[in-house]
């Protein structure tokens, strides 16, 4: 925990508890992203270094917490990825319909890793699988199709 801190709230000093250690790594670390210098970079290593060595445990637990929730962010980011170009000739529609028996933007939440209820929308494993198998079907229906004359 840090020291009682003072901001402004519409021209009114306010006095704030202590930022937690969780709370102050994400700040570090949104400030370490923005870093546009090696100095402000090691300036902000040296916080960090100083946020551990005060809350070994809290630190910790930030750490595993972003961790985490890095991995995550790049397993959406990967689906997503992998999905942009079949977006752009499969009708999302269609696979929410038929597959999921869900709307668009039900699948469009997931796709996108969008907020849904105060939780970020993800596929599930079995969401996942269903995917697959809708692709490998539209593909089998879109190889067998032949127009004839």
């Amino acid at each position: 925990m840090f020291n009682k801190t003072a901001y402004l709230i519409r021209g009114k000093t306010q006095k704030r508890e202590s930022m937690t250690t969780g709370e102050k790594f994400e700040e570090l670390k949104k400030k370490d992203i923005a870093a546009k210098s090696d100095r402000e970079r090691i300036t902000n290593d040296k916080e960090l270094e100083q946020l551990a060595n005060n809350d070994p445990e809290g630190f910790e637990t930030a750490f595993i917490a972003s961790a985490k929730q890095t991995l995550v962010d790049a397993k959406r980011l990967r689906i997503k990825e992998q999905m942009r170009e079949i977006t752009q000739f499969v009708s999302m529609s269609y696979i929410a319909k038929n597959y999921f028996n869900k709307t668009k933007s039900w699948l469009s939440q997931r796709i996108n890793g969008h907020d849904v209820n105060g939780r970020q929308a993800q596929f599930t494993p079995e969401e996942i699988d269903t995917l697959n198998k809708a692709f490998s079907d539209l593909s089998q229906k879109l190889g067998a199709f032949r127009i004839s004359l």
